[in-house]
């Protein structure tokens, strides 16, 4: 399903993360950026393990990584600019929904930081985190409309949330109310080869856009 939010396009799909057309892809990861299960062995599997190397080496610098934080590494083997590991909550720790909405606020930013235009996600925290369908699919809404709702000018141009069939319609639902569909009037909205791994300096009008948020709580 499509939507458009101005110029920008939203596309929400049962389809596969790793066959996204985009810049950019998110993986789902733990603290320890240990891409051991589900999807994340998968990303691992598909990229290579120079994914895994340059993971344990900003695990080394930075230490743990908390829940609601994002960090990049290469694509290893795998025909994107970058993969952004967004380290979502598990079930019970508290303030799931604000943690999901952090992380994908946080990899948006870094999109934009490093002019990515296009980014695809999975349903962060909805697999070993045990956080409910319909919480994640709210986080996202309130971070992607929040993000492009504050920014006119951003080179993000295009969001894809890939699903499967069972996360779909919550997603669908959460998004409807405030999106529409291609044949609709668009909404208007106011105001690879390169070894990368890390952070990102952002400036204060995008540190105000993140509730609660210290840049030193980026990295441990």
């Amino acid at each position: 399903m499509q939507f458009l939010f101005g110029d920008r396009e939203l596309l929400i799909s049962i389809s596969d993360l790793l066959e996204a057309p985009v810049k950019v892809i998110v993986n789902s990861t733990n603290r320890e950026l240990s891409h051991t299960r589900g999807l994340s062995a998968t990303i691992l599997a598909a990229a290579g393990e120079e994914l895994q190397t340059q993971s344990t080496r900003l695990i080394h610098e930075y230490g743990h990584i908390d829940s609601g934080m994002a960090v990049y590494t290469t694509a290893g083997d795998l025909p994107y600019d970058a993969i952004i590991h967004a380290v979502g909550p598990q079930m019970g720790e508290g303030e799931e929904q604000r943690k999901i909405t952090q992380a994908v606020s946080r990899s948006l930013l870094l999109c934009e930081a490093n002019e990515w235009t296009s980014i695809a996600f999975p349903a962060i925290g909805c697999g070993s985190g045990d956080i409910p369908i319909e919480t994640c699919a709210q986080a996202f809404h309130r971070a992607i409309t929040h993000f492009w709702d504050a920014r006119n000018d951003s080179v993000v141009e295009k969001i894809n949330l890939c699903l499967t069939e069972q996360h779909f319609q919550p997603f669908f639902d959460a998004f409807r109310e405030d999106a529409i569909t291609e044949a609709e009037e668009p909404i208007q909205t106011a105001p690879p080869d390169e070894d990368v791994t890390g952070e990102v300096e952002l400036s204060d009008a995008d540190i105000a856009d993140l509730e609660n948020d210290d840049m030193a709580d980026w990295f441990k």
